[in-house]
């Protein structure tokens, strides 16, 4: 046991750790720690086209950086064909691959021919974003037809993306969703400077932290938000996630400073996003296109209310503790969101019943070990994680 345990776990195609830009990396970050602490030695791909420079890691894991690309769009590409490489050189060194995203074919392809055991976490159905070229688009669907024939194991993180992938891809895929975030202790001098920082109000402000994209309709929302007249009962709108100057965030931020909105530049301190979170009226959830999102499952574990998007995703994940949407009737969403009881416990209730990422870990492992992935959806009973959470969150 010790000498399979000697060679590395490998966690590739994600921008890398710290978990400072999205799911995935918040799902390599927590994932990689667990199996870490059981003995299992793992290494990460860590891009410093993303801004990462070479650090020890304290919780024991390897980190590998690679260059990646300047060009924004022919980074995930290059990145995957330099990791991919990596991995091919140094294939005796390794145990399994686990890969996140179909969009990272070549590495993918590589690390097939390199013969070495892996998984694929497949992502959503990315050929359905809106901010996706015709040939970007046609690049994902055919890389992820080729990669149902190639791979043995694919990870869907919801159920929804699991039948998708039995009906079209005839594929069957191993269900693993992502966990809760861990309850962050906020002392009331913090949350005072928080939410002074951008005149604030406790429970008077909607929330909306996101990437600023057609699919998670930010926009949307900010001209709802004022066609339902709501800042003229004293909310105002939160929309953090400005990044970069796209035509399309450009548009929302023009909004800032009108009608009680605030788009805010995206914030990686968790605890001022605790702050946020914990503190507003309702988050508002609009992403379209994905499975299971962290961000979410974060709004779940922090907010007294959830307002969603009416999708299958978003059903899946909240069942009957969100409050849901239609795009085209969001207006009079917004005017009975207002009405809406605090549903904190229900949907922390609902996290530690179905995500846990001490059992997606387990699950990880145990597809590292060449086993089935067993995720046991259904409340544990006696652990300790279960008990710090009821502290930190039901009492």
């Amino acid at each position: 046991m010790t000498t399979y345990k000697s060679s590395f776990i490998a966690f590739c195609g994600t921008r890398g750790v710290p978990a400072n830009y999205g799911g995935f990396e918040t799902a390599v970050d927590e994932i990689s720690r667990r199996l870490a602490a059981k003995g299992n030695h793992c290494l990460i791909f860590c891009r410093l086209s993303s801004g990462y420079k070479p650090a020890e890691d304290k919780y024991g894991r390897k980190l590998i950086y690679i260059k990646g690309s300047r060009h924004r769009k022919l980074d995930t590409f290059i990145s995957s064909m330099q990791t991919g490489w990596y991995l091919w050189k140094h294939r005796r060194e390794f145990r399994f691959i686990f890969w996140f995203n179909n969009a990272n074919f070549p590495g993918i392809v590589m690390t097939w021919l390199a013969a070495l055991p892996m998984a694929v976490n497949t992502d959503g159905l990315e050929w359905r974003r809106k901010k996706w070229s015709w040939p970007f688009k046609f690049y994902y669907l055919a890389s992820s037809f080729i990669i149902c024939r190639l791979c043995k194991r694919l990870i869907s993180d919801s159920l929804a993306i699991q039948d998708f992938y039995l009906e079209k891809f005839l594929k069957n895929t191993s269900y693993i969703p992502y966990g809760y975030p861990e309850p962050i202790p906020i002392d009331n001098d913090f949350k005072t400077t928080v939410l002074e920082k951008y005149g604030l109000k406790r429970g008077k402000y909607y929330l909306q932290i996101t990437r600023l994209e057609p699919d998670n309709i930010p926009l949307d929302i900010a001209r709802n938000f004022v066609r339902a007249f709501i800042n003229k009962r004293g909310y105002k709108l939160v929309i953090v996630g400005y990044k970069e100057p796209t035509p399309y965030a450009l548009k929302l931020k023009s909004l800032h400073g009108q009608n009680d909105i605030l788009v805010l530049d995206a914030v990686y301190d968790a605890a001022e996003l605790a702050v946020l979170r914990s503190n507003c009226f309702c988050y508002v959830h609009g992403n379209s296109v994905g499975g299971t999102n962290p961000a979410l499952l974060e709004a779940m574990a922090f907010c007294p209310r959830v307002m969603a998007i009416d999708s299958e995703f978003s059903h899946e994940v909240l069942g009957d503790s969100g409050f849901y949407f239609r795009p085209d009737e969001m207006i009079n969403a917004f005017q009975q969101s207002l009405l809406l009881f605090d549903r904190a416990k229900e949907m922390k209730v609902r996290l530690n019943e179905f995500y846990r990422w001490d059992k997606v870990a387990a699950s990880y492992l145990n597809l590292a070990e060449k086993k089935s992935a067993d995720y046991n959806v259904g409340k544990v009973s006696g652990s300790e994680e279960e008990e710090s959470f009821e502290e930190a969150f039901l009492e």
